[in-house]
């Protein structure tokens, strides 16, 4: 698992196969979001953001967004 500061902003990453990844990641997204973060998926795809209300392994990168910057 990595998580790593772009500016104000976090991003975390994991391998959905790890489970010590995913647990460790999950624990980040639960942390973060009961401060007021929000959890931002960008999907390479489509190159399109949707907001995260769950955690999901599979999703394996989220961008966290401070609250103050608009999330």
């Amino acid at each position: 698992m990595m998580v790593k500061r772009e500016g104000t902003k976090i991003l975390v990453s994991w391998q959905s196969t790890c489970m010590e990844d995913v647990e460790k990641a999950k624990e980040v997204y639960n942390n973060l979001t009961k401060q007021v973060w929000f959890a931002v998926f960008t999907s390479e795809e489509e190159n399109n953001q949707k907001r995260v209300l769950e955690f999901k392994p599979e999703y394996e990168k989220l961008r966290f967004i401070p609250l103050s910057e608009g999330g």
